[in-house]
């Protein structure tokens, strides 16, 4: 199974990015988080520590400063897996696609996403799940294409701001075929803003993930949710997901 995340930016993508990749690798899982943002945090959300999120090397810098060109061959996905993957708490495996570093004559954001387009596509899904944290907007998922066999998970909070970019991530997503939508109500502090996000989404199942003071914290300490607490309300509404999307598998 493949899952793009998109949104808004500040709606709480990574946040919620994060504690899906950790229930569903405590449930049994193997799963790969893949940060398809140009500026990674994903990474922070999974329970690594800061130092080693910056020390990680993107895919597109790593390729860009070995010499690659649109020329040679595409690199084999599980290769650049195994060669630029962190191994994050819990089992997650972390890949960052790119990251814009300094001023270049290039056009870095858009091999961003070709690089994440070229990965997420490419890498195989098979026996494992794969949950790629798109840049904020609409354009990554553009570019990220998902397809008939992949969900597409929409985050939106209360503001209309992000109501109407899930609209428009919805209407993306249906016109790419994809098979299943998915909205994620964040930050929820009642009914109403379940109502209003699933008003938008054409009748697309919402998931509530309520308001969480523990959100917060996490995010000042610079700690994983799941770390944190979690039986916290919010990292337990992102579990309720997990199961939804991917129940425990089958013990053999």
């Amino acid at each position: 199974m493949k899952i793009a995340v998109t949104g808004k930016g500040g709606s709480g993508k990574s946040t919620v990015s994060g504690a899906l990749c950790r229930h569903l690798a405590q449930t049994g899982h193997r799963v790969v988080a893949v940060d398809g943002d140009p500026n990674p945090n994903l990474g922070i959300s999974l329970g690594v520590d800061r130092e080693q999120v910056e020390a990680m090397e993107p895919i597109l810098n790593a390729l860009l400063a070995s010499g690659h060109t649109h020329e040679d061959p595409t690199p084999d996905p599980e290769d650049l897996l195994t060669r630029y993957g962190w191994d994050a708490p819990g089992g997650v495996r972390l890949v960052a696609t790119g990251k814009i570093e300094r001023p270049t004559d290039s056009c870095l954001c858009c091999g961003s996403h070709m690089t994440t387009r070229q990965f997420f596509g490419d890498l195989g899904d098979h026996d494992r799940i794969v949950v790629a944290d798109l840049e904020a907007g609409i354009n990554d998922l553009l570019w990220a294409r998902p397809g008939p066999d992949d969900v597409v998970l929409i985050v939106a909070e209360p503001s209309a701001k992000s109501v109407e970019i899930a609209r428009r991530a919805r209407e993306v997503a249906a016109e790419l075929g994809v098979g299943r939508i998915i909205g994620v109500a964040n930050r929820c502090t009642s009914d109403d803003d379940v109502t209003r996000l699933s008003g938008v989404l054409g009748g697309a199942q919402v998931h509530r993930v309520p308001e969480d003071p523990a959100i917060e914290r996490a995010d000042q300490l610079g700690q994983a949710p799941y770390d944190l607490d979690a039986t916290s309300p919010a990292v337990v509404a992102v579990g309720t997901l997990a199961e939804h999307l991917a129940p425990r598998p089958a013990r053999v």
